[in-house]
């Protein structure tokens, strides 16, 4: 019985050499194409790397845009507001303007009260970001600032320089609310 079993471990042996020789080739193949995918996911990775960073990068770019613009909105939210205040300064700016009788105490006291209601009016805007643009007669016309309205003969004002301020001109956070109307000396 023992060379029986002799007989059968060899012939399980060779049985199992020729498996090995058979599975050899098979294993190269699997080993192959273990690399090739391994490759193949590397190279997949590296792309979902590079499109995560450049969301992530598009992203923080909207993020920082909406923030300038949200900070924009909030600095200029009252511009039309502004705006709509520089008429009634206009209005009581003419007021002031009107020639009255020296001997009216009623008319002087009423033009003093307007001229403090136009400080006081002034004074709440520049508060909040409205500030009258700077204009003098005889001064450099900028068209950044100025609107020239027409050109008027002048002997005493240079060609070229402001002869005459018809309606101040108003910033806005450093944004120009409405240019400053002025005639230009020919």
């Amino acid at each position: 019985m023992k060379e029986e079993n002799k007989d059968d471990l060899v012939n399980f042996d060779a049985l199992k050499d020729e498996q090995k020789e058979q599975n050899q080739p098979e294993s190269q193949e699997v080993a192959q194409d273990d690399t090739e995918a391994l490759a193949i996911a590397t190279e997949e990775l590296a792309n979902v790397k590079t499109k995560l960073i450049e969301a992530h990068a598009d992203f923080e770019n909207i993020k920082k845009r909406l923030e300038k613009e949200k900070i924009t909105a909030v600095n200029f939210a009252n511009e039309s507001f502004a705006r709509d205040l520089l008429g009634v300064i206009d209005a009581l700016e003419m007021a002031l303007n009107t020639q009255i009788s020296e001997e009216n105490e009623q008319a002087k006291s009423l033009k003093e009260g307007v001229s403090l209601t136009i400080e006081s009016f002034k004074a709440a805007l520049a508060k909040h970001g409205v500030k009258m643009i700077e204009t003098s007669v005889g001064g450099e016309f900028n068209p950044e600032i100025h609107n020239a309205m027409s050109y008027v003969e002048s002997d005493s004002i240079a060609s070229g320089f402001i002869a005459q301020i018809y309606q101040n001109g108003y910033m806005y956070n450093e944004r120009i609310l409405r240019p400053a109307m002025v005639l230009i000396a020919k």
